[in-house]
């Protein structure tokens, strides 16, 4: 689906991305991760065409971007940044529907797909007749990914979209874009420099320092076998255990039948979570539900201690 070949990209005398390959699968949540500078952007900006590369090739749905007019490619590729990058003099609906337009939607559909995406992000219908002034930031955040999710591309960019939002929010926009692609099956690229981010949304991983690729692969092979001690370091060699523990899901350790644990968490969630539930409660174990509520079990600290100690 996205392929670059030897690619690098300088500023001046600054080499930003230095003999870049890196292949994206079809339908992968895929994070780019790094500290600040490290080439990230610069990567995401040379998929979309809004920077070339100085040397090699670039190529999204097996075409070279060099040979694509860059505002069809543009138009069929989802692009999200960090401060939203909404119209001020525009309203909300108007934003979202922005591409569609161009794209000469009729208005009826133009009018489904916008009932859709309001379904689909649980954006407040009050809020479509606003301009984005008049919005949180968490609130624009979610209309930027409507946005770009308009035209129902295949393809999403997303640079470091929930960096500016408060821990909550930032929370609740993960779990809702995770959720989009496990539906949807569209191909994520994601920027960002949090490592329990890209822990929790990632299928596929590449870590990079200095422009240079230091390590690809999924979540779980780079926790397991950081290459050198830079990415060791970076992924936080003291947490790697429990970052481990955001990619099993709680259902791998219930014990089924219905106990006497209050607080509930649901099956799908992450031992991570389990664990800030049980700290938080102050509870040794939880109940855990279906999606529906139904009780289907429980967790307990200890089984999550000895998953943890024993890797």
């Amino acid at each position: 689906m996205i392929e670059l070949r030897n690619v690098s990209k300088s500023f001046g005398a600054v080499p930003a991305v230095a003999d870049f390959s890196l292949k994206i699968e079809s339908g992968a949540f895929f994070v780019l991760a790094g500290p600040s500078g490290c080439g990230k952007s610069t990567v995401l900006r040379m998929i979309n065409a809004l920077i070339f590369p100085d040397k090699g090739q670039i190529e999204v749905r097996g075409q070279d971007v060099r040979t694509m007019e860059p505002e069809k490619l543009r138009r069929g590729i989802g692009y999200v940044i960090q401060s939203a990058g909404l119209f001020p003099h525009w309203t909300v609906a108007d934003n979202i529907l922005a591409v569609p337009r161009l794209l000469k939607w009729s208005p009826p559909e133009c009018a489904a797909r916008l009932d859709a995406l309001v379904g689909l992000l649980r954006v407040d219908p009050a809020l479509l007749n606003r301009y984005p002034r008049q919005l949180s930031g968490g609130q624009q955040q979610r209309i930027g990914v409507a946005r770009a999710l308009a035209a129902d591309p295949d393809i999403v960019l997303m640079d470091e979209p929930f960096a500016a939002l408060d821990p909550v929010s930032r929370l609740v926009l993960q779990d809702e874009l995770r959720g989009i692609h496990a539906r949807s099956g569209k191909t994520i690229v994601f920027v960002t420099h949090d490592m329990d981010e890209a822990v929790r949304l990632a299928t596929g991983m590449a870590v990079m320092n200095g422009g240079l690729l230091i390590q690809a692969g999924s979540p779980a092979s780079i926790l397991l076998a950081p290459v050198d001690d830079f990415v060791r370091d970076f992924l936080g060699a003291e947490s790697l255990q429990l970052r481990l523990l955001d990619l099993v899901p709680v259902r791998t350790l219930m014990k089924p039948g219905k106990k006497g644990a209050t607080e509930t968490i649901a099956a799908g969630a992450s031992l991570k979570n389990a664990l800030n539930l049980m700290l938080a409660c102050r509870r040794s174990s939880l109940g855990v539900a279906d999606e529906s509520g139904a009780r289907l079990g429980e967790i307990h600290l200890n089984d999550i201690v000895a998953r943890r100690d024993g890797g």
